[in-house]
């Protein structure tokens, strides 16, 4: 489990996160911002991506964001500084929680015939003025 600070520092991680179904349902927790310790003071926000389309395709140079998928799939593209490559499916049925530290491109995919949701958190706001994001290929 990615549950502490040092693990931040590395340039990018995943989690297998624990399903509880029953007949109501589905239920994961996706980010435990006390026992992962995520840093407080960001943002959290929600994206869809379409059939066919590709979300991403950058880096930052302080930000640090979580992401996990909640509804369909999507392929999941990392490049490190270092150009380690990251080539993982995301989908709600096995949900994980993903970690891009700066300098760590991402994008994700949806190659799939439906849209796909993803819940994201940033460690810092976004900002217009600086959007702290460096556009360049995933893969």
């Amino acid at each position: 489990m990615m549950a502490n600070n040092s693990d931040w520092d590395l340039p990018f991680g995943l989690e297998n996160l624990t399903v509880h179904r029953d007949h109501r349902g589905m239920l994961f927790e996706a980010m435990r911002f006390g026992s992962q310790k995520i840093p407080p003071g960001g943002q959290l926000y929600i994206y869809s991506v379409a059939p066919g389309a590709r979300r991403g395709d950058h880096y930052h140079e302080k930000k640090q964001e979580w992401f996990t998928c909640v509804a369909g799939q999507v392929r999941l593209l990392m490049k490190t500084v270092d150009g380690v490559l990251v080539d993982e499916i995301l989908s709600h049925d096995s949900p994980r929680m993903v970690y891009a530290g700066p300098g760590t491109s991402h994008a994700v995919v949806n190659e799939e015939e439906t849209e796909a949701v993803i819940v994201a958190y940033a460690s810092k706001e976004f900002d217009p003025a600086d959007p702290d994001t460096v556009m360049t290929p995933a893969d």
